[in-house]
């Protein structure tokens, strides 16, 4: 196994970038590549090859920490995160520029409410965000680019349809939602001053946000989303302009919480627990 250290330091931040690369008989069948800073193994993305030739990258494994940066403080968890992810990206490109994307899962579920029991973290950030955290950071989308097109257009629709919102009365939003019996008053009391649905969730508090959602935005979300998305087929594209892809959309919010995720081979979750 070769291995290859390179110290970078982007703006306030100092990372390490390790190139792992696996062959045998002189035939190259893996190279890993990870980013660290005191923590070790904070993003790693693997190469596979077939006759000496790149093919494929995966990240395998996200995870976020305060010590990802060499010299973290002074330090804002959002802004390393995007940084520390772009600049291996960007890292990779340059070293195979045959590489135009990366595969992902979004496995990430957040617990922020009293009983700690988790949402997952991507309809929670669709609901209050209008996209996840790897779209509005990364400009990443769904394989299927038909699929992520129709995905887009529902969620413009569900979340700021006038129509679609004055169509569904709050008892079918019960019938879809199936939130429990005792928040459905306070439920309620935001449904009705709200115009559409985006409206709704934002005339949540957000200090009660998690507790009003947890039961039952995996069953809104999913109900409207089932045909046009999925967690387990995303790309993010290279090269990567190291603005993380940002737009001109308000702050990208993620309330504090314990963020985990079930890691299995190929699977991925990121700490966005400092991200409000």
């Amino acid at each position: 196994m070769d291995s290859i250290t390179t110290t970078v330091k982007v703006g306030k931040y100092t990372f390490k970038i390790i190139d792992n690369t696996l062959s045998l008989r002189e035939q190259i069948y893996c190279r890993n590549f990870k980013i660290e800073g005191k923590q070790t193994d904070c993003v790693k993305v693997s190469i596979s090859y077939n006759q000496n030739q790149p093919i494929a990258a995966v990240i395998p494994h996200i995870m976020y920490d305060a010590d990802c940066s060499l010299d973290p403080p002074p330090f804002d968890h959002s802004e390393c995160s995007v940084i520390m992810i772009q600049t291996l990206l960007q890292h990779i490109h340059q070293q195979l520029p045959t590489i135009t994307e990366v595969k992902f899962k979004d496995k990430s579920t957040i617990e922020c409410a009293p009983d700690i029991r988790p949402i997952p973290l991507y309809y929670f950030s669709i609901a209050f965000n209008g996209e996840t955290w790897y779209e509005k950071y990364f400009n990443a989308r769904q394989k299927d680019k038909n699929k992520h097109d129709k995905y887009r257009a529902t969620i413009k629709n569900l979340l700021y349809s006038e129509d679609l919102k004055t169509k569904t009365s709050f008892i079918q939003f019960l019938e879809i939602a199936q939130p429990p019996v005792e928040i459905t008053n306070e439920l309620e009391q935001y449904y009705n001053k709200s115009v559409t649905f985006g409206d709704f969730f934002q005339m949540m508090p957000k200090q009660e946000r998690c507790r009003l959602v947890r039961e039952w935005i995996h069953i809104f979300m999913s109900h409207y989303l089932k045909d046009v998305f999925e967690n387990t087929n995303w790309i993010i594209e290279l090269p990567i302009a190291m603005n993380g892809g940002r737009r001109h959309t308000r702050k990208y919010y993620c309330p504090r919480g314990r963020i985990a995720h079930k890691m299995t081979y190929k699977d991925f979750g990121i700490d966005l627990s400092n991200f409000s």
